[in-house]
């Protein structure tokens, strides 16, 4: 277990303090990864600074773009915490529950738009560190422009160290949260009569 004790708001220094009040006005709450990450405030600062942008930000990438590719990461990378913490903002952002279960399965989702689609295979580039083949830039740049393809590389790096801060120091899951990708037990048929009925 590599969890770092985590630091308690009363002994955060003023500044660390200060960061974490602008965290949870920004966020609600703050807790797993960026709770971690507070133990090291200066490099908190800047960490939180892009991921704000990369999801909070006058983005060129809209939200169900977003939030697509973060779940796509997620995926790759077997990273529950990041699911766990984006299946409700995707679904919000109005990306249908039969993609977010096949996304979740590793199966192609079925029904997706040319850009949304385009966005899965960008990610899918970026994150196994190939060439994003000139079709499949070209969609995601009609889509949502050259600027949106450049954040679509960049936040599925960020979303890589995330995962990357999660895995090294054993960030938990949510309260109540299990892990998506854990499999899952086969349900039998219920048993009809006999001792076990």
């Amino acid at each position: 277990m590599s969890q770092l004790p985590l630091p308690k708001c009363e002994d955060l220094s003023p500044g660390a303090r200060a960061l974490y009040d602008q965290l949870v006005a920004k966020r609600g709450h703050i807790d797993g990864m960026y709770q971690t990450l507070l133990t090291h405030p200066a490099l908190l600062e800047k960490v939180s600074a892009l991921g704000s942008y990369l999801r909070f930000g006058e983005t060129a990438l809209p939200p169900e773009a977003r939030e697509l590719a973060i779940l796509a990461c997620a995926r790759r990378m077997g990273a529950g915490y990041e699911w766990v913490k984006h299946r409700d903002p995707a679904r919000r952002a109005g990306i249908p529950e039969p993609v977010l279960e096949a996304l979740r399965q590793g199966r192609e989702p079925e029904g997706l738009g040319p850009g949304l689609r385009a966005v899965l295979d960008a990610a899918d580039c970026a994150l196994n560190r190939r060439s994003i083949p000139a079709g499949v830039q070209d969609e995601v740049v009609r889509a949502y422009g050259v600027q949106g393809v450049v954040e679509l590389v960049v936040l599925c790096g960020f979303y890589a160290m995330i995962a990357g801060v999660v895995f090294a120091f054993d960030v938990p899951l949510p309260p109540g949260e299990h892990d998506p990708f854990a499999p899952q037990p086969e349900k039998g048929p219920l048993p009809i009569g006999g001792e076990d009925a």
